[in-house]
This record gives C-alpha cells, sequence and structure tokens, in this order.
C-alpha cells in the first residue's frame, strides 16, 4: 500500500474523530484566543482545551506522566502556515505576555522552565524532535514525511 503510514495514523487516531465538533470549536476559540493573545487571565479563563492541556489553570500530574510514555515527540513547525498564529506554536512557542510583537520559545516558557507537561526531562534526554517544513500548515509531500517522520515511528 502506498500510504500506509497515513492508514496506520488514521487507525490510531479513528477513536478521536468523535471529537471533530469539539475540535471545530476550539479552532473557533483559539482565533479568538489570538486576538486575546496579550490577555493572559481572560485566555485561561475561555480556552476550552489548551489551558487546561497545557496545564496553566490546574496541575494534572497525569497529563505529565502520559506525556513522559512517548518516546519521540515530533514537533513540526509550518513555517509559511496560515492557520495556526504564531506558527512557533506548533514547537510550544508563544507571544510573551501582554507583547505580541514577541515570541517566547519552549526552552525559555514558563511550561518548559516549570516542567509541568514533561517536555523539559523528554528534552533533556533528546526525545524531542524539532522539525521544520517550509510549506502551508501540513502540506509536506508524501517524500518529506518519509524521510522526515517515518524514522521516528520505527522504534
Amino acid at each position: 500500500m502506498k500510504h500506509w503510514y497515513k492508514t496506520i495514523l488514521f487507525k490510531q487516531n479513528i477513536g478521536k474523530i468523535v471529537c471533530i465538533n469539539f475540535i471545530k470549536k476550539e479552532v473557533r476559540l483559539n482565533i479568538y484566543l489570538f486576538l486575546l493573545a496579550n490577555k493572559e487571565e481572560t485566555y485561561r479563563r475561555v480556552s476550552v482545551f489548551l489551558a487546561d492541556i497545557n496545564q496553566e489553570r490546574t496541575f494534572n500530574e497525569q497529563y505529565k506522566t502520559n506525556l513522559l510514555k512517548i518516546r519521540n515527540l515530533v514537533l513540526v513547525e509550518f513555517l509559511k502556515d496560515t492557520m495556526v498564529f504564531p506558527h512557533q506554536s506548533e514547537q510550544f512557542g508563544f507571544y510573551a505576555e501582554n507583547d505580541i510583537s514577541k515570541i517566547i520559545p519552549l526552552r525559555e516558557s514558563q511550561l518548559y522552565i516549570n516542567d509541568s507537561l514533561g517536555l523539559k526531562i523528554m528534552d533533556q534526554q533528546s526525545r524531542i524532535k524539532f522539525l521544520e517544513s517550509d510549506t502551508d500548515h501540513l502540506q509536506f509531500t508524501d517524500q518529506w514525511f518519509i524521510e522526515n517522520i517515518i524514522p521516528f515511528l520505527k522504534d
């Protein structure tokens, strides 16, 4: 099968399809959150998913425990992304608090410094792979995927 990896990824994620309406709502909310990027407290209060999963409201040890089970966390930043703002957030970067003209990279973020998700531990163990694609959101070629992503899935 030519696209076997897509089939495997689809089968592994089939249970998540029931969340499509939730995801659509979250995407719409995230556009709103982009507009509120300089209002951190409002973002934490109104975010349905991101503030929770990023441990920005309350700490949930299970989120960190589960993330630390991942052998390789592959984070792809799409440099010409027109869907995710800022595109650096694809690698956990985000706007500086109250200053949307500055991006704070992962390793300088409170999320990393406090290690509330286990990202610092994973990074120190070389388990986070930072990749870039000079394309729009998810517009990589099959060849790029095979050469850059598949090697991390072979373990």
